[in-house]
C-alpha cells in the first residue's frame, strides 16, 4: 500500500491519498481541489471513494467539487450524516461565517461502521472513536498496519471536544480502549499534523497516560 499526503489547504487538514494495486480512496479531501485534482492526474489514480473521518467541514470541504467531478460516492459513518447538511453542527457556520458548507443533495453518500469490511474492495477495520465529533472513525488497515486516526489521535495530543457532542473522557477512552489496542508499529496518519506510532503515543501521549 501507498499513502500520499497533502495538507496545503485551509486549516492544514491531511487529506490522503491510499493506493493499493490499481485502486485509491481519498480520505478527508480538503479545501485545496486543485491540489487534489492535480495529485489524481499526475498519479494517473483510479479514485473509487472517499472516506471521512468525520464530517467537521474542514475535512470535507472539497467534496462537493471532488465527488462530483469524479463521480465518487462518499463514506461516512450514520451520526455524521446530518452534520453533512448542517452548517451549525459541521462548524462551518461559527468559523467561516461567509461560507457556511453543506453537502449537496445529488452526491451518493454511504454509511459505513465497525461492522464494515469492505471499502471499494479495501480491506478494512473502522473502529468508532466519538469525543471530537460524534460519528469520528479510525480506519485500519491491518495488513499493511497503518491507521487514519482523523482528530481523535495526533501525535502527541487528541483531538478538541468543545464542539457539536463533544466529550473528552468518551475520546480519552476510546482511543485507550481501541486504537492502543493496535500492536504498538502500527503507523497512525492523523488529521492534522505529523504521523505516529501507536506505541509511541501509549508511551508519550500526555493527554494519554
Amino acid at each position: 500500500m501507498r499513502v500520499i499526503v497533502s495538507s496545503n489547504n485551509l486549516i492544514q487538514v491531511n487529506t490522503y491519498f491510499v493506493i493499493k494495486d490499481d485502486k485509491c480512496l481519498i480520505i478527508d479531501p480538503g479545501s485545496n481541489v486543485k491540489q487534489i485534482s492535480r495529485i489524481i492526474e499526475e498519479e494517473a489514480l483510479n479514485v473509487v471513494g472517499v472516506i471521512l473521518t468525520h464530517t467537521h467541514f474542514d475535512h470535507f470541504l472539497g467534496c462537493n467539487e471532488i465527488n462530483k467531478m469524479y463521480d465518487l460516492p462518499l463514506y461516512v459513518h450514520p451520526k455524521g450524516v446530518e452534520m453533512l447538511y448542517d452548517s451549525e453542527k459541521n462548524e462551518s457556520a461559527g468559523i467561516l461565517r461567509a461560507r457556511q458548507l453543506r453537502l449537496d443533495t445529488d452526491i451518493l453518500v454511504t454509511t459505513i461502521n465497525e461492522e464494515t469490511k469492505n471499502i471499494a474492495s479495501f480491506n478494512v477495520n473502522i473502529f468508532h472513536i466519538p469525543g471530537h465529533s460524534p460519528d469520528g472513525i479510525a480506519i485500519y488497515f491491518k495488513e499493511d498496519k497503518i491507521v487514519f486516526s482523523g482528530d481523535s489521535l495526533f501525535k502527541l495530543s487528541i483531538g478538541r471536544s468543545d464542539f457539536y457532542k463533544g466529550d473528552e473522557k468518551q475520546l480519552i477512552t476510546n482511543v485507550k480502549n481501541k486504537l492502543f489496542s493496535l500492536p504498538d508499529d502500527t503507523v497512525v496518519y492523523p488529521g492534522h499534523g505529523l504521523s505516529t506510532t501507536i506505541g509511541y503515543e501509549k508511551k508519550n501521549n500526555p493527554y494519554l497516560r
